[in-house]
């Protein structure tokens, strides 16, 4: 866990992954808040002195407190509560970005309510022996040490992606669409920004996992949450087209677009015609409408 806590004895850094061995510093209050930009799977290099509880902060549903164990997740952006002063001596940590946990394989939702529910005491002997490992490697640097760092850490990674994937594909299906007020909530945040939410955010305001919400939303619309995402953004285009004067590319930049072309070529893949023409074919009409008032 990051803390204030605890003290940065070392830390190695990778292409993919960074881990850093942590030792005890400033004593911590009764109670504690821990948040952090990447996530995190942390070992305690000792069992812990006395229960430790911890709860993850979520927006979707609180959660009771929980023993926490030698082996534990921080979620990146996800506060954790902690309560009890005790801490370890020693945390090994291994940090990498959602985008990286994500590229190891498909069904990697962290943020899945079942998955967090064991990630404050993970019971994963292969991830405990590869960061047991990396931290006598960080203590004292052996022959190729760097070389050495990098594949445990990946490992650690690798095993972790394995292990949120067959989590997900254990878990039983569910029959039936979501229900209204899921459904509502959905279709709101899709609507309510310009910028698209992406699948994993959607996850989180839901509570419900990507397998599950992706599968479910298909069958309450006959769609995919792809093509409906789609669909919105060709209706902000269209609305940004005839009643603004922004550029192209600064209107593919408030829709979540990497550049103008994407957007023309998602446009006209769509509406049957190129961003400009729409605008020409908008105003004109707006033109005509306008006279006929008059």
């Amino acid at each position: 866990m990051q803390a204030t806590a605890h003290i940065t004895l070392s830390r190695v850094e990778t292409p993919q992954v960074a881990v850093e061995l942590l030792g005890l510093g400033t004593a911590p209050t009764q109670h504690n808040v821990y948040e952090e930009a990447m996530h995190v799977v942390a070992l305690q290099t000792a069992p812990p002195f006395g229960r430790c509880e911890g709860r993850y902060r979520l927006a979707s549903k609180q959660q009771d407190f929980r023993a926490i164990g030698r082996l534990l997740v921080l979620p990146a952006a996800t506060p954790l509560e902690v309560r009890t002063p005790q801490r370890p001596e020693q945390v090994v940590r291994c940090l990498f970005s959602d985008d990286i946990l994500r590229a190891q394989g498909e069904g990697c939702d962290l943020y899945d309510p079942k998955v967090l529910e064991s990630c404050l005491d993970l019971r994963q002997k292969n991830i405990v022996d590869a960061l047991t490992l990396l931290g006598a490697e960080l203590r004292t640097p052996g022959l190729a040490s760097a070389a050495m760092i990098e594949a445990l850490a990946i490992t650690v990674m690798i095993q972790f992606a394995r292990y949120i994937s067959n989590h997900a594909k254990s878990e039983p299906v569910h029959r039936g669409g979501l229900s209204r007020r899921y459904l509502r909530m959905i279709t709101e945040a899709i609507e309510g920004e310009l910028k698209s939410p992406s699948l994993s955010d959607l996850s989180r305001i839901s509570g419900l996992s990507v397998r599950h919400l992706t599968r479910a939303f298909k069958e309450s619309t006959g769609m995919t949450i792809f093509s409906f995402v789609e669909q919105v953004r060709l209706e902000k285009a269209k609305g940004l087209l005839a009643d603004t004067d922004l550029l192209m590319k600064e209107i593919a930049h408030r829709l979540g677009f990497s550049c103008a072309s994407s957007l023309s070529v998602a446009f006209r893949n769509l509406a049957g015609e190129s961003p400009q023409d729409y605008r020409k074919r908008a105003r004109r009409a707006g033109g005509a409408s306008s006279r006929r008032l008059m």
